[in-house]
């Protein structure tokens, strides 16, 4: 069964969403599509107005906290039919990496300081209780599963969506961040005491568990980086 018949499921499930998502924006710099903001209800209507193979060479996501997670599904599966490859500029949340994952080829890029850029992952909650619905995990674990080949560890993945609160995350940074001992994936999540906490998880990096694909900083040209600027 295809993943995007199990994610009807999820219509009234999202992420990390704003109180008030508003839609992504779409900007087109020459081949590059740069999408920004959260993702909502019409969204996978604009991508596939927006993308367009022989135009379109890469997907930028710059400064995404998330949003509808049904559109995140299925606009993930375009991007992957599509081929065309996705790179994150600053941060990255929740139904932002659901989208990002979707590219053939996933990296970093130079859009913002490798400190400030990260793919964050957690399980979905519901828009108006904000309650995790850890019922939702089987489908964004196959999601994840299948996009990343399998290399994002189960109890990783268990980590990530079996969560307590929405503000529990699992961040995954570049691995070359942290030159001293290759790692980058960090653990979030907000105790009863209700300060939030987060401690780096040994032996993991973004690439060894499939979140990008190629440890290459994509350089941005210079008319994205003038656009991001002002998003």
């Amino acid at each position: 069964m295809r993943l995007f018949v199990l994610c009807r499921l999820l219509l009234s499930i999202a992420l990390a969403a704003p109180s008030s998502t508003t839609a992504m924006e779409f900007n087109l710099v020459g081949t590059t599509l740069v999408l920004s903001g959260g993702v909502a209800d019409n969204d996978l209507a604009k991508i596939k107005d927006n993308l367009d193979p022989a135009r379109v060479k890469l997907i930028v996501l710059h400064q995404n906290k998330g949003g509808d997670l049904w559109n995140a599904f299925r606009i993930g599966e375009r991007i992957r039919e599509s081929g065309v490859p996705t790179t994150i500029s600053g941060y990255c949340n929740s139904a932002c990496a659901i989208i990002f994952l979707g590219g053939v080829k996933r990296t970093f890029s130079d859009g913002k300081e490798l400190r400030w850029t990260s793919a964050g992952f957690h399980g979905a909650y519901n828009r108006t209780t904000k309650e995790a619905n850890t019922g939702q995990a089987p489908p964004l674990s196959y999601y994840i599963n299948n996009m990343t080949g399998g290399r994002f560890p189960k109890e990783l993945i268990e980590k990530a969506l079996y969560i307590k609160k929405n503000s529990d995350f699992i961040y995954a940074f570049h691995p070359s961040f942290y030159q001293a001992k290759p790692r980058g994936i960090m653990e979030c999540h907000v105790p009863e005491d209700g300060k939030r906490k987060c401690t780096m998880i040994e032996g993991l990096d973004a690439i060894t568990i499939g979140v990008i694909t190629d440890m290459e900083i994509t350089i941005l040209s210079d008319e994205v980086k003038a656009l991001i600027q002002l998003l």
